[in-house]
């Protein structure tokens, strides 16, 4: 079973009610707030609309562990990305198991490299994009670290 199904817009649009995506549990509450999680619906509504894909749940067997996001693409097929993980579900190697598979769908889909930012005090997540062969670049916001990571040669 894959680690990444497709999201559709109601997948977060039930979240900001409190539910579970459709066919999924979740393993506690609190992944998101209401008013994010109808942000990502609409981003996940806009990105099926222009390129197909690019938003995708982290699922675990029939739970709903987290989620990976891209937000937007240049010219140049360079995209940010984003994800998160449930805080219960932290530390067992999910988020690097689910990027992994997200740098290999982005690939598959002709993007030329992928962009991450996070705050320098979370080494989990430093660790995550370090394992995946994220390279630090110039950040664009003060105290911010960039990732990029090529998936052209």
């Amino acid at each position: 079973m894959s680690l990444l199904r497709d999201a559709v817009p109601a997948d977060f649009e039930r979240l900001a009610v409190g539910l579970p995506p459709q066919g999924l549990l979740l393993p506690e509450a609190g992944l998101v707030t209401a008013p994010v999680a109808m942000l990502l619906a609409r981003r996940c509504e806009d990105l099926r609309a222009l390129q197909g894909w690019g938003a995708c749940l982290i699922v675990e067997g029939d739970l709903m562990v987290g989620f990976v996001l891209l937000n937007g693409t240049d010219a140049a097929g360079h995209a940010e990305f984003g994800y998160a993980v449930s805080p219960g579900q932290r530390g067992r190697g999910l988020a690097g198991a689910a990027v992994g598979a997200f740098v290999t769908r982005a690939g598959d889909e002709g993007l030329g490299a992928l962009l991450a930012e996070t705050d320098p005090g979370n080494a989990g997540s430093i660790r995550v994009l370090e394992r995946n062969l994220f390279t630090p670049v110039p950040p664009t916001r003060e105290g911010r670290l960039r990732w990029r990571r090529y998936l052209r040669r």
